[in-house]
């Protein structure tokens, strides 16, 4: 039989047992709201918070990014349920270039540069890093004309009427700008070719050390000669 030192301290824990076991459904639904309502209100608080920004760039095909984006975060203040949105909707900021970017840009940033998206309340305080070093690869494409380094001689019992026609005149030459800059103009390879009609023959382009691609890589030489037996075998030299 417990003695009466023991009796107050049991009874003290039946009750305190009893306050938390009963009525578990009425006291687990207060909790629910009661965590509701601090959702509820502390999504209409205003406050602030750090997110992750997505960086944009807009290239053209000729221009290509050489060095990896950075992090770039924003501190952003407004609702709390707005600002829950931006982890699933983050923050955009845009860049464009084109073919005239330098090779390496520094851009600034700036909480305007950061673009919210449509249906969140919200605003960007502040930018980090507050700048952003890249490097880009700018490729060039212009047209520049076929010279001819072909020597070209009439067969016997013909003669060349005139100069000679490249088809076509002109070819493309895609590269890195400062290759593509350097170039004026794209030599046919060293060649003879001895003619006897006016029919078009193919040949090649003279694209060693160059460093870009020219497109086509080949041409068609165009010669009007003209049948004639009382002349001496003709030539023409570039």
């Amino acid at each position: 039989m417990p003695s009466p030192a023991h009796r107050p301290r049991t009874t003290l824990q039946r009750r305190a047992i009893a306050a938390v076991s009963e009525r578990l459904p009425l006291k687990g639904a207060a909790l629910f709201f009661a965590l509701l309502l601090w959702f509820v209100v502390t999504a209409e608080e205003p406050t602030e918070e750090r997110v992750e920004v997505r960086i944009n760039i807009l290239t053209d095909s000729l221009v290509e990014l050489q060095s990896p984006l950075p992090r770039v975060s924003a501190l952003v203040v407004g609702r709390g349920r707005d600002l829950l949105k931006l982890y699933s909707a983050p923050p955009l900021i845009r860049r464009r270039v084109n073919s005239d970017t330098p090779d390496a840009v520094i851009w600034r940033l700036l909480p305007t540069d950061v673009e919210i998206p449509i249906g969140i309340d919200a605003r960007v305080r502040e930018v980090q890093p507050r700048s952003l070093a890249l490097r880009f690869e700018v490729r060039a494409s212009r047209m520049v004309p076929v010279r001819s380094a072909i020597t070209i001689t009439a067969d016997s019992g013909f003669h060349i009427v005139d100069s000679p026609v490249m088809e076509p005149e002109s070819v493309r030459v895609t590269g890195r700008r400062e290759a593509v800059a350097a170039i004026d103009s794209v030599l046919t390879a060293r060649t003879n070719l001895t003619v006897r009609d006016s029919t078009q023959q193919p040949v090649s382009l003279d694209t060693a050390g160059l460093r870009v691609r020219v497109t086509p890589a080949r041409v068609r030489v165009h010669v009007h000669t003209r049948a004639d037996s009382a002349r001496e075998p003709a030539q023409f030299t570039p």
